[in-house]
């Protein structure tokens, strides 16, 4: 009985112990945040998997809304299948809308994850080599906290700041103001600016540069926002630190570069675009020589871990802003895609604005409308004997077609022979056969000449020449035209494209130039909701069924419905009409 009393004392005792350290368990058997993050390698595994979660904004799934933010519907693109397609129609984006749900439950879970690595920056236990690795390692991670909030608050407006690891759930979130996000997201890129490396040897790492290209953007983005002035100055700043050369070695590429610059006829900016060579030389990556190149989303079909689970044989590029001419039984054409033509599968087209009248407004000089960066003539292909595509100068193709009139008539071609604009007359054959085809987003060879898995092409996530632009739109906006004008004609003078006057610079004509030289590059979908634009820009330039569809309300895309239920403990408003 004795030795039960005192066992019994002694288990109190042991209860009453208020000793934190003596109650925390220890993870011996099982991973954790504080176990597995003890140093600046084990803290490297967990940076890189927010380039993979960032690769999904540019390659995620065979389907054409995962495109959306490229400009889906706007000024510059739509699908043109059906009228009836999302942003086509804008009237089918509301809030259950699925594409919404995805991005911002990508974005925050994202931030989970940087806020939680973040802390442990901090834990006394993790074994720095010095401060500036730890101050690095959190650089990395805040670059990738204000690309989320970018991102959110660009598309979204307002949106809950999370700058702590979440301990517990809640149903009690509230927005904070879509000021109040973009100030953090330049506290972060100032921080990361400052912190993270002028440069690095792998490439897609981010460095210096690309802090400070995004901190001028969102500097623009909280002047527009708060109508302070001051900030366009700041823009200003942060934009030329990258132009002037501060923080690394960067300008536009002007001469022939890359595994392929001996190809005749092409120019620079064609060699940007070239996919890596199958012995692993790109011409995306600034350590090969590309120095317009300031971060390059990551791929590579043969290493693994390469590509994404959901697309795992290829990027879509090629499939989603080609058009399917290959498909055609007419001209001499079989159906079936060759390793030149691509696999092109038309989910997206360029608007009748982006084909012509932005490029007539350009003048006729611009290169970047070159046929051989812009497809227009399509001919007919020599005929295939025995797999193999062989010269036959005496093949005749002959193809019934029903002008637009009515008339019937027999096209007969040779190979090589143009197809005349006025034999395409049914909707199939202008919108998902034969329309301009931009050559950036495929390539006229595939690995194993394959088409259809073969096309595996990197992604600029910024380049230098939209750094430029950034700064043309702050000096416009800090009434400076005719330096917003000089920095304009950088970039079109590679182009060999007609200077701008000062005059006749706007936020339009920046737009426009924005199309020409980063379609299928840029967000522009997030663009124009940063610049709450893109309800004009549509009703004034967009395919004529979006231009009908389209509301103000667009100027925002709408708060996920599954958002706002979850938060059921507190007011979680919409954005305005949805």
């Amino acid at each position: 009985m004795k030795k039960l009393i005192c066992l019994a004392l002694s288990l109190c005792s042991l209860c009453a112990c208020n000793d934190s350290d003596f109650l925390k368990e220890n993870a011996d058997d099982f991973l954790t945040v504080d176990n597995s993050y003890l140093n600046a390698s084990q803290f490297r595994t967990g940076l890189n998997e927010f380039y993979r979660i960032v690769r999904q904004n540019y390659n995620f799934r065979d389907d054409p809304n995962y495109f959306f933010q490229f400009g889906i519907g706007t000024d510059i693109m739509f699908r043109p299948v059906s009228d009836m397609d999302m942003y086509t129609d804008w009237s089918l984006v509301n809030s259950t809308t699925d594409i919404y749900r995805v991005v911002y439950g990508r974005h925050f879970g994202m931030l989970y994850n940087v806020n939680t690595l973040l802390k442990q920056t901090e834990n006394p236990d993790v074994r720095w080599s010095n401060e500036a690795e730890k101050l690095a390692a959190q650089a990395e991670a805040r670059f990738f906290r204000g690309y989320c909030y970018r991102y959110l608050g660009f598309l979204f407006g307002g949106v809950p700041i999370l700058t702590e690891p979440v301990g517990t759930p809640s149903l009690a979130y509230t927005r904070d103001s879509r000021e109040d996000v973009y100030r953090q997201c330049i506290e972060d890129f100032d921080f990361a600016a400052k912190n993270l490396p002028v440069s690095v040897t792998e490439p897609g790492r981010v460095v210096q540069a690309a802090a400070y290209h995004y901190l001028a953007e969102m500097y623009i983005a909280l002047g527009d926002e708060t109508g302070d002035k001051s900030m366009y100055q700041k823009a200003i700043d942060a934009a030329s630190m990258v132009i002037d050369q501060k923080v690394g070695e960067y300008h536009l590429m002007t001469e022939r570069f890359g595994w392929r610059k001996d190809v005749a006829g092409k120019d620079a900016f064609w060699d940007l675009f070239q996919m890596k060579s199958e012995d692993g030389f790109s011409n995306f990556s600034y350590q090969t020589g590309n120095k317009e190149s300031i971060w390059v989303i990551q791929v590579d079909k043969f290493v693994q871990g390469g590509l994404n689970d959901g697309l795992a044989t290829r990027t879509d590029q090629e499939r989603v802003f080609w058009p399917a001419f290959w498909g055609t039984t007419k001209f001499g054409y079989d159906g079936n895609a060759r390793d030149w033509t691509g696999r092109g599968i038309s989910w997206v087209r360029p608007t009748p604005y982006f084909c012509y009248d932005l490029w007539g407004k350009s003048g006729s000089e611009d290169q970047r409308n070159a046929e051989f960066n812009i497809n227009r003539i399509y001919r007919a292909p020599k005929p295939i004997v025995n797999g193999v595509e062989v010269d036959d100068p005496n093949k005749v193709y002959e193809t019934g077609v029903t002008l637009e009139d009515g008339t019937n008539i027999v096209v007969k071609l040779r190979p090589g022979d143009i197809i005349k604009k006025e034999w395409l007359t049914t909707r199939q054959d202008t919108m998902e056969r034969f329309y301009p085809r931009i050559m950036k987003c495929g390539s006229d060879w595939h690995y194993a000449a394959e088409p259809a898995n073969g096309f595996v092409m990197e992604w600029y996530a910024i380049r230098l020449a939209e750094t430029y632009l950034i700064r043309a739109e702050a000096y416009l906006k800090n009434d400076n035209k005719d330096k917003a004008a000089a920095d304009i004609n950088v970039v079109r003078n590679r182009a060999n494209a007609k200077p701008v006057e000062a005059a006749d610079v706007n936020i339009d004509y920046l737009l426009d130039e924005r199309a020409r030289e980063l379609y299928a590059e840029e967000f522009r979908t997030l663009t124009l909701c940063r610049m709450g634009l893109l309800y004009d820009r549509v009703k004034r330039f967009g395919y004529e069924a979006s231009a009908k569809t389209v509301r103000e309300r667009n100027n925002l895309g709408p708060i996920p419905q599954s958002v706002i239920d979850a938060n059921s403990q507190a007011e979680f408003p919409n954005n305005p009409g949805f």
